[in-house]
Order: C-alpha cells, then structure tokens, then sequence
C-alpha cells in the first residue's frame, strides 16, 4: 500500500476524512515508519558500499553512491539512493589481490581494552587492518571508520551496513516485509489519541505490537537463511591459549 493508502484507509475508517486530517495523518505514519525502520536491521534496508583506500589512510569516508540499495521510489537510482546510515562489516581487500580479509568492529572501550599502541599511526604498525572503530559523519552525514592498524597498502574496501531512512511520497510504499499492517494499526492508534480517544488507542497500539512481532519474523523466519555465531577473536590470542 501506498502512503496515500494508507491514510486514506485510516481516514475513512475513522470517519475524518477531511484535508488537515490527511495531511496529520500522512505525518503521524511515516514517523512510525522511521520508528519501525530503525528497529532493526532489516534485510530491505541494508545495503553495500565500495571505496578505494590508499596505504596509510587512518580515516576512511564511505562516501560513494551504494551499490545494492533498496528502492524508496520507482525511480531511485544508484546516484539518488539512501547513503549508508552506520558500518555492520566491512571486507579488505589489497590492490592485486583476489581473496578479501574480513575486517572485525569493535567499540572503542573494547579497543582501549585489547591492544591501544595500535591506535598510534606510525609505519613501523601499519599492515593489513584487523579490526575497525566507527568514527562519528563528517560534515555530510557520510559514515567513517578507522581500520585498525592503518593500512600498509593500498585496496578497496567492501562495506555492508544500513542505509539512511527516507521518508515516504504519498506514491511511496514501505520497503519492509509486513510494514503495511504495523503502520495501520499505529496510525489509527495515533488518529484515535489525536481525539483523546485514549483507550481506543491503547488497544490499537497493542495490536501494532503483536504485528510488528509478525513483520520481524517475516524478515526472519521465512526467508530462506542461515543464522550463525561468529565468535570474534582478538590478534593476541593464539590456538594455544584454547587448549
């Protein structure tokens, strides 16, 4: 369903159809999308970013245009598409080399906590990166990380993460599996609370609630995927110290 649809339906149901209503209408629902998009990270908002890297760069922007994105619009395209909103994993890959070396995120307490010298910029620590921080956006809003250590050589490095929430046209439809009843049964919960219809709104946020459960295992359980646990090992450890 479309965002005008959608209101429409909420409207009419409600029995106030009348412009300002619409409009407050159109409103309240693609905030709860911006609600519901941000939730999780939802197979239809991730996306993926490439980017050349230059030995010694202690400060990657991933900037580019997005090579798999979803579609607010029919008419989105690469250079038009959601930018990445934060980094998940990211893959190195050296300049002349075919096989890519997976790039493990950590938090900065964690950092501090497994190895801080190698924060330190110098060539006598600069190799293949092992490990990346996220790094607050630039004056843009692009995402940066830090590869830790710095890269020795050059390479491109392959990004996975989630894009940027767009709002909806009013011929706009949500990109998640399910969306559509989450954001009806929210938004008359919202109408009925714009009436101070208080309890009646309740009961529709409740009803929201159980099918948002059933849109997350839309995401989840009926796609055809596989769940593991990849455990992350820090560089000091070696096999030894598991035996």
């Amino acid at each position: 369903m479309t965002l005008s649809e959608l209101a429409d339906q909420i409207t009419t149901k409600l029995s106030d159809t009348d412009a300002a209503s619409v409009v407050t209408c159109k409103k309240f629902l693609n905030n709860r999308y911006r609600m519901l998009f941000e939730s999780s990270l939802w197979t239809n908002s991730m996306g993926t970013v490439s980017t050349a890297v230059t030995a010694s760069d202690e400060v990657i922007t991933l900037s580019d245009d997005p090579t798999v994105f979803y579609y607010p619009t029919s008419s989105t395209v690469a250079s038009t598409a959601p930018k990445l909103d934060f980094v998940v994993a990211i893959r190195f890959t050296e300049t002349g080399k075919d096989d890519g070396l997976e790039v493990v995120g950590a938090s900065w307490m964690q950092f501090f906590q497994l190895d801080p010298n190698q924060w330190n910029d110098t060539s006598q620590r600069r190799a293949t990166p092992t490990n990346f921080v996220p790094l607050p956006p630039d004056g843009s809003g692009n995402c940066r990380i830090k590869p830790i250590p710095t890269p020795k050589n050059a390479g491109t490095l392959f990004a996975l993460g989630k894009l940027k929430f767009t709002e909806m046209g009013d011929s706009d439809s949500p990109v998640i599996l399910g969306a559509d009843n989450v954001l009806l049964a929210y938004g008359e919960g919202d109408m009925l609370e714009r009436s101070m219809q208080y309890q009646k709104a309740q009961m529709k946020y409740t009803e929201a609630t159980t099918l948002l459960q059933i849109c997350r295992d839309l995401d989840n359980v009926q796609q055809d995927k596989m769940n593991t646990i990849v455990p992350m090992v820090a560089d000091h450890w070696s096999r030894t110290d598991f035996i």
